[in-house]
């Protein structure tokens, strides 16, 4: 038997969906940050991961940090050890327990609109790119990078 809190943790088309994708992908990310790096202490200040699988490094850089949220973004350095290419930026809330995706490989996303059709379009698109962050986020687990005090450049 399926149960309805069941169908809605998968199913995309509806607004509990995206909040439950947005509780889980915190839950993911909080394993591989350490969140006390996160502080205002730490704004602009950049740590770096090596993966255990190859020797692409994952930089964690700390943009903005209040009292309930965060700002941060990933770099991947793909063709130069020392160039980073942006991957994809995010915005912790720390009092709901939540991970938004702002910015995805140049791709942002800030529109507001009274047209239905348009809300709903917006919402599968940020729960769409959730759950490819949650792959994303584990696949960086599985491959060994974390980030701690430890990591700073």
């Amino acid at each position: 038997m399926i149960y309805a809190s069941e169908y809605n943790s998968v199913s995309k088309n509806n607004f509990l969906s995206l909040m439950k994708t947005y509780e889980r992908n915190y839950k993911i990310i909080s394993k591989l940050i350490n969140f006390d790096i996160i502080n205002k202490n730490n704004i602009n200040s950049k740590f770096e991961s090596k993966s255990k699988c190859s020797k692409k490094k994952l930089r964690l850089t700390i943009n903005y940090v209040t009292a309930h949220t965060a700002l941060i973004k990933f770099s991947y350095n793909f063709f130069s050890k020392n160039t980073y290419i942006n991957y994809v930026e995010l915005k912790i809330y720390f009092d709901s327990k939540q991970l938004e995706i702002i910015n995805s490989n140049g791709t942002y996303q800030k529109v507001f609109s009274n047209d239905i059709q348009k809300f709903h379009n917006l919402r599968l698109s940020k729960w769409y790119k959730s759950y490819f962050l949650s792959i994303w986020l584990n696949n960086c687990l599985e491959n060994g990078y974390s980030f701690d005090s430890q990591s700073a450049v």
